[in-house]
C-alpha cells in the first residue's frame, strides 16, 4: 500500500487551496454586476408660471443605474394636502455613469429644452414649494420655485438659469413663449412709435 509523507499530503492540501482560491476568484470577476436605481440625485427642477412647462433633472455618477423603471416620484404641496405621483414607465438604456435623465412636460422640446425622457403631466410640481419623494438619495422640501421662465432651483444650490439634460446628452434652455398680456404691451408701444412717428412728420 502507498502511504503520503506529511510533507506530501501538505502539498497536496496546498495545492487543492490554491486551486479554489482561484476558482473562487473567477466566480468573482465572471459573476454578472447587478444593477440598481436607488443611487440618482435630483440636479434640477423647473417651472413656468402656467405649470405647463416644467422638468424635474435626475443625475447620478454610478454606472449600473438603469433600472428605474415601475419606480415612483411624489411632489406634495406645501400643506400636504394635494399630491401628484408619476410612475415611470420604462428602464434606461445604457450605462448611468454621470448621465442625467430628464422628467418633463411635453411642452420642454418644442420650447428650448431636450426632449424629456419621460413625459409628465402640467402642473406636475407645485410652484409655491412642497416636497419630492423618490428612489434616489436626495429627497425633500423646497421653497416656491422662480416662475419667470428663466431660471431653475438647482437642488441645494438656490437658482440659476434653467439647463436641462437628458438621458442622451442633449442639452438646453427652456424658453416661455412671451405671454398674452406681453404681446399687447408690445403692440401697444408699437402703435405708440407709429403714431408719433406720424405726428413729427405732419
Amino acid at each position: 500500500m502507498r502511504t503520503f509523507s506529511l510533507c506530501s499530503r501538505n502539498r497536496l492540501t496546498r495545492g487543492l487551496l490554491s486551486t479554489a482560491s482561484f476558482g473562487l476568484a473567477f466566480l468573482m470577476i465572471a459573476a454578472p454586476v447587478r444593477g440598481a436605481f436607488h443611487l440618482w440625485e435630483i440636479r434640477e427642477i423647473y417651472t413656468d408660471a402656467s405649470g405647463t412647462l416644467q422638468f424635474v433633472e435626475f443625475f447620478t455618477t454610478s454606472g449600473f443605474e438603469q433600472f428605474v423603471g415601475g419606480q415612483q416620484v411624489v411632489v406634495r404641496n406645501v400643506g400636504n394636502t394635494l399630491q401628484n405621483t408619476f410612475t415611470i414607465p420604462s428602464n434606461l438604456s445604457g450605462s448611468t455613469a454621470n448621465r442625467s435623465f430628464l422628467l418633463g412636460t411635453a411642452g420642454i422640446d418644442p420650447a428650448g429644452g431636450p426632449a424629456p425622457d419621460f413625459v409628465i403631466p402640467n402642473n406636475f410640481l407645485f410652484a409655491n414649494g412642497g416636497s419630492i419623494s423618490f428612489f434616489g438619495v436626495n429627497s425633500g422640501s423646497y421653497t416656491a420655485l422662480p416662475t419667470d421662465g428663466a431660471l431653475s432651483r438647482t437642488w441645494g444650490d438656490g437658482n440659476a438659469l434653467n439647463s436641462p439634460q437628458n438621458f442622451a446628452g442633449m442639452g438646453g434652455t427652456v424658453v416661455p413663449e412671451p405671454s398674452t398680456f406681453a404681446l399687447f404691451a408690445l403692440s401697444g408701444l408699437g402703435v405708440f412709435w407709429m403714431l408719433r412717428r406720424r405726428s413729427r412728420s405732419a
